[in-house]
């Protein structure tokens, strides 16, 4: 179970219309133009964040050993790469809290230096891209691709995005490992979603299941509350 969450903690980085139809983005211009619309969004989110203090819940179970566990912890990122986390309550399994929970804050630290950053981002430089469909995403038309890595690492997801299509910010995601978490690991499914915080874009939260030789199936879910977001605008208004 240890290999299986701190696999499913990289995914945590992957560095989330009404009744409206939009016309199809079938040629190669057209998600062109979906993926610049991405990548400006992208660079103007960058330029903007300035830092962010958040609340959140993780909750992991397994229902063959009977073994849940739940930890609450208060974060503060602050660009370019300070990353820190304290754990303010934690119940149930011990033995989750150690090898899931403590290590997943252990690794958090460690990725969020400037190289993990960027081969954890969902950029043409890092996947390829297909246009699948127009969608309502929580009541705003979306552009629907398929996404596949260029390259098999801990980062790396085969599966779908979401793009905002007026924003350019992805709004969900949902995929499996491009590479196995451990011979184990039979399938591995993550759904991520973002929303809109302050101005910014970013992830509301996370679930994941898992089947895994002889222990089962196994669920992970993170719930975050954002306490405080900084940015740019905010700084020149002082």
């Amino acid at each position: 179970m240890r290999n299986l969450m701190l696999a499913l903690f990289s995914l945590l980085l992957a560095v989330p219309a009404h009744t409206l139809q939009l016309e199809r983005a079938e040629t190669p211009s057209d998600l062109d133009e979906i993926l610049k619309r991405m990548s400006v969004h992208d660079a103007r989110q960058e330029r903007r964040l300035i830092g962010y203090r958040m609340h959140r819940t993780f909750y992991a179970a397994n229902k063959r050993f009977n073994k849940e566990s739940t930890l609450e912890v208060e974060t503060r990122f602050q660009r370019p790469d300070r990353f820190e986390s304290e754990v303010v309550r934690s119940a149930g399994s011990e033995m989750i809290r150690k090898r899931v929970f403590d290590k997943i804050l252990e690794e958090e630290r460690k990725a969020h230096v400037k190289d993990a950053r960027q081969a954890a981002k969902i950029t043409p430089a890092n996947y390829t891209f297909k246009f699948v469909a127009q969608e309502d995403c929580d009541g705003r038309p979306c552009h629907r691709l398929r996404i596949t890595p260029k390259r098999k690492d801990k980062y790396s997801i085969n599966g779908q995005i979401w793009i905002d299509a007026e924003d350019g910010a992805i709004v969900r995601m949902l995929g499996s490992p491009a590479k196995s978490p451990s011979f184990w690991t039979r399938r591995t499914e993550i759904e991520r979603r973002y929303g809109r915080v302050d101005g910014i874009w970013l992830c509301t939260g996370m679930e994941s299941t898992s089947d895994i030789f002889l222990a089962g199936r196994s669920t992970l879910k993170v719930d975050y509350t954002y306490v405080a977001v900084h940015t740019e605008s905010q700084q020149q208004e002082l």
